[in-house]
């Protein structure tokens, strides 16, 4: 059995293995990181520790959209990077049988370990490791090795 932390996004349901999920916050607006590319919306300090705020609407290849109040921001860890990630709505952790995980059908995204059939659709399982591209990686370690230490905060 795998457990995820399920969310939506842009109208997706997906997953991340709760072991890489450090909290959730309230959404907020993170200060400008030049230099770290287009799936990075900026930084946050959360608790001290500065967070890279990826949008999840960008890697689904859906429009961007401005932050909402009612959105919350899930800090776990991605591709080697402490990141948050922008979620409209956490549905909770579920408990799924890897072994029902569906690879074939999602082999184009990367980022995506499987799928995982529910009774009410389905819900996308993100593979931590590769959610970051590699030149997104190199991008995101350059800004935030140039980057100087605060950002907003969040959840402090």
């Amino acid at each position: 059995m795998m457990r995820l932390i399920e969310f939506e996004c842009g109208g997706q349901r997906l997953g991340l293995p709760l072991d890489c999920v450090r909290r959730a916050v309230p959404s907020a607006e993170p200060a400008p990181l030049p230099g770290a590319g287009p799936i990075v919306l900026g930084v946050l300090n959360v608790a001290g520790e500065m967070v890279a705020v990826v949008d999840v609407r960008r890697r689904l290849g859906l429009a961007p959209a401005p932050l909402d109040p009612s959105q919350q921001i899930l800090i776990a860890e991605l591709s080697g990077f402490l990141a948050g990630v922008v979620v409209d709505r956490i549905i909770g952790i579920g408990e799924r049988d890897a072994a029902r995980l569906f690879p074939a059908e999602v082999g184009a995204a990367p980022y995506v370990s499987g799928m995982v059939r529910l009774e009410d659709g389905l819900c996308l399982v993100v593979e931590p490791s590769r959610f970051l591209f590699e030149d997104e990686r190199i991008a995101l370690g350059e800004a935030l090795g140039a980057a100087p230490m605060g950002g907003s905060d969040a959840g402090a």
